[in-house]
């Protein structure tokens, strides 16, 4: 299914004619952001094939930060490749790699990155940040507003160009035109109605035919889940370590 037949459908559950245009073009007049909401809903309780993406950056000769938006929840790990082979970096905690590595950037040797940390990008004050020194960090200036972004730090400063490969989740992408369509859509496109339906409920009627919504929706995302977990498990016969 697309937006427009899930649109479709959840007005034809609901009763909600109010919530689109007419029943010719089934064109959104304030149902889609139920839809979008039920959608934003699942990706949270699934952490699943939907859910798990990837990103790919240059890191160009000498440095050592890249930033990112595309609504990032969780990253799980960061990797690096040259033309001649890749490895995955080891992730260290801000604080240590700030201790670790706590010399001007200027005074750095670059090398192969080895350590990645997860950037703080919001600062209220930096004006003096970099008076005495441009240090291993990043940050933006006080007067930005990217709050939807993300970043990472790595050391020590690239010594020539690599690409970073960032492994996470990632909020679903908003539907908004008629013939959008994601995983939740076309393999799942009964929980998604049911998460609308629940999303619509909730500010609609009460709260306790929201609360079996929500339950029934959690059971079916339990069985996605259980999938999940067999298909990573399968093979896996001893722990590491």
């Amino acid at each position: 299914m697309n937006l427009k037949e899930i649109r479709q459908k959840v007005v034809e559950l609901s009763g909600r004619y109010d919530l689109i245009v007419d029943t010719t073009s089934w064109a959104d007049n304030g149902m889609d952001y139920y839809i979008n909401n039920g959608l934003q809903m699942l990706g949270r309780l699934c952490n699943g094939y939907s859910e798990k993406a990837k990103l790919y950056f240059p890191l160009s000769i000498n440095e050592y930060s890249i930033t990112f938006q595309h609504h990032c929840r969780v990253i799980f790990s960061a990797w690096i490749n040259d033309r001649e082979n890749r490895r995955e970096l080891e992730k260290i905690d801000l604080n240590l790699m700030k201790t670790f590595f706590n010399t001007p950037v200027s005074s750095m040797t670059s090398g192969t990155p080895r350590y990645f940390s997860l950037a703080e990008l919001r600062a209220l004050e930096t004006t003096d940040r970099d008076s005495l020194g441009v240090y291993l960090n990043k940050t933006w200036n006080e007067a930005d507003t990217n709050y939807d972004y993300r970043g990472l730090l790595f050391a020590s400063p690239a010594d020539k160009d690599y690409i970073i490969e960032v492994n996470g989740l990632f909020k679903n992408a908003l539907l908004s035109n008629d013939n959008d369509e994601n995983y939740w859509t076309l393999e799942e496109f009964d929980l998604l109605i049911r998460a609308a339906l629940y999303k619509l409920e909730g500010v609609s009627r009460g709260t306790e035919n929201a609360k079996n919504w929500l339950s029934a929706i959690k059971d079916d995302v339990k069985e996605i889940n259980f999938d999940i977990v067999e298909e990573e498990s399968y093979g896996i016969t001893q722990l590491e370590g």
